[in-house]
């Protein structure tokens, strides 16, 4: 006779009979095969490539909104480029007719001994300086430059913060680093939509942004580089940090201190490299290239 509780095998699985006072119980249960045991499947959400629930969240309550962006298995920096990437070609669209105004109203500069050249070699000359008003050079190459920046700024923000932040002791991953960097890039969409507001309303171009309108207009060398740098810094810039310092805390664990340092470093980096465009778009500025025309 079997022990009490003794379990036996069967090809239908474990029987298992009780006995009391040495003799079976007339009754028995049986436990299912572990061969038949159906597997608890965990249903998992699917994952969202674009996250623009998220847009309004980052702005107004970013604490937790942040905490989420870099907690995220899936890097979700697409949705704030995108977003911001639609903002800046709207603004080139606006801009563009102003551009055109602003191109046909400025005469040329004439040569000191223009009055002595015959009509037909002045026309010529007025022709040929003429400024290039095609829609290619008004919108398009604006757009595609605006573009550029949006992109590749993004780029050089996320690879210097992740490597200033791996250096600082961050436990971090490279994806949430990166999908924090172009969050943090949002601020500029609001002040791209200011922008479009300020050039509908005065039909004017945004000229001398940021903290650049304190050096003269036409500053040289290294004004002109410091000009650019200082262009780059305005409120929506100190939105940008309080994000980055934010996110990077939740995401690498480190005191917060340490954290404001290394934001820090990083934007002055960015910043130092972001303004060598503007600093050479306005040396070029000041050249002036003449379409070649004929005198005879």
């Amino acid at each position: 006779m079997a022990p009490p509780g003794l379990n036996f095998w069967e090809p239908n699985g474990w029987r298992e009979r009780l006995f009391l006072d040495g003799k079976s119980t007339p009754f028995s249960f049986e436990v299912k095969a572990m061969t038949n045991i159906e597997e608890i499947e965990e249903t998992q959400q699917p994952k969202k490539p674009l996250r623009f629930d998220w847009v309004l969240p980052v702005l107004f309550r970013p604490a937790r909104a942040l905490r989420e962006v870099v907690q995220s298995e899936s890097s979700t920096w697409l949705t704030p480029l995108l977003l911001l990437s639609l903002l800046v070609v709207v603004s080139a669209l606006v801009a563009g007719p102003i551009r055109t105004q602003m191109a046909l109203s400025k005469p040329p500069e004439l040569p000191a001994d223009f009055q002595y050249w015959s009509p037909d070699a002045q026309q010529k000359y007025m022709e040929a300086n003429q400024p290039n008003t095609s829609p290619l050079f008004m919108v398009v190459f604006p757009a595609l430059g605006a573009l550029a920046r949006v992109w590749i700024g993004w780029f050089l923000l996320a690879a210097i913060l992740h490597m200033i932040l791996t250096l600082s002791g961050s436990r971090g991953s490279r994806s949430a680093d990166f999908s924090l960097a172009g969050w943090s890039m949002l601020p500029y969409a609001i002040r791209t939509l200011v922008q479009i507001g300020a050039m509908l309303v005065t039909h004017r171009l945004i000229s001398r942004p940021g903290l650049s309108g304190f050096l003269p207009a036409d500053a040289t060398g290294g004004l002109a580089y410091l000009g650019a740098f200082l262009g780059l810094i305005d409120l929506y810039l100190i939105w940008q940090i309080a994000l980055l310092i934010l996110g990077a805390s939740v995401g690498s664990g480190l005191p917060r201190a340490r954290v404001s340092g290394a934001v820090a470093a990083t934007l002055l980096i960015f910043l130092a490299l972001e303004a060598l465009p503007g600093f050479i778009g306005a040396q070029l500025s000041t050249l002036t290239v003449n379409r070649p025309f004929f005198l005879f």
